[in-house]
């Protein structure tokens, strides 16, 4: 007969303390003086997060007006943080960094709030993708990514700076394509390649082209060569036609 602890409070609030946790073992692992602001301000606006949680419960609807406001000082504090360690540090204090980040997002998804600072989510998508070793880890990542598109849609889908190639939703999309594409799975290469035509229909062709050129290299497994094979001939040749 197995013992069960008790767990106390719901999975949202066990995610709060796990995230004030995290903080807890970055602040004390980070040396570096230009973090010192950023790692105080941070500690405030998560410790706030997580009260909310203890407060209104882990995905109850939030009766404060400045929930917006809390996760954009929270990503900003974190997107400061990410800036101020150098290339030098342990690559560990940079993935601590993009935890945050993803369960900051994660904590605006669970109470529905608007997410208006996407650029650090979105950069720690990527590294997580580009750190992923196994297609389980690439399909967890792309699940994260999403989510997080699902969330951000409503704000960012009009996106009529195009003339900016890193704008937040064209990096969500093509990175979720990208991310597709190394997990060799048909199914989310249909999804996500589905998402990125919607999204982006002025850069859809040049995006096939693109993955057309590196999917014709030796290695490249048969199923990623057809599905951007049929992309790009729907976008270039069959447009055109």
């Amino acid at each position: 007969m197995s013992i069960h602890p008790l767990q106390f409070g719901d999975d949202g609030q066990r995610a709060s303390r796990e995230m004030l946790r995290r903080f807890d073992a970055l602040a004390a692992s980070l040396r570096e003086p230009a973090a010192g602001a950023s790692i105080a301000f941070l500690g405030t606006e998560l410790a706030t997060l997580e009260a909310l949680d203890r407060q209104y419960g882990g995905t109850a609807p939030l009766p404060v007006e400045d929930a917006p406001e809390r996760v954009a000082a929270a990503l900003g504090a974190l997107a400061r943080l990410d800036a101020s360690i150098p290339d030098s540090a342990p690559g560990e204090a940079r993935a601590a960094v993009d935890d945050l980040a993803l369960a900051v997002a994660l904590w605006a998804i669970r109470h529905d709030v608007r997410l208006a600072v996407v650029e650090p989510v979105a950069n720690a998508l990527a590294r997580r993708s580009n750190a992923a070793a196994s297609p389980l880890e690439l399909s967890a990542v792309f699940g994260l990514m999403q989510g997080i598109l699902a969330h951000v849609a409503a704000g960012l889908s009009a996106d009529l700076e195009r003339s900016n190639p890193e704008r937040p939703w064209r990096i969500l999309h093509a990175n979720l394509a990208i991310t597709a594409i190394r997990t060799e799975d048909a199914r989310l290469m249909d999804h996500a390649f589905d998402a990125l035509d919607r999204a982006l229909p002025d850069e859809r062709a040049g995006f096939y082209a693109e993955a057309l050129a590196l999917a014709l290299a030796p290695g490249i497994a048969p199923v990623v060569r057809e599905r951007i094979e049929a992309r790009h001939r729907m976008w270039t040749i069959e447009a055109k036609s």
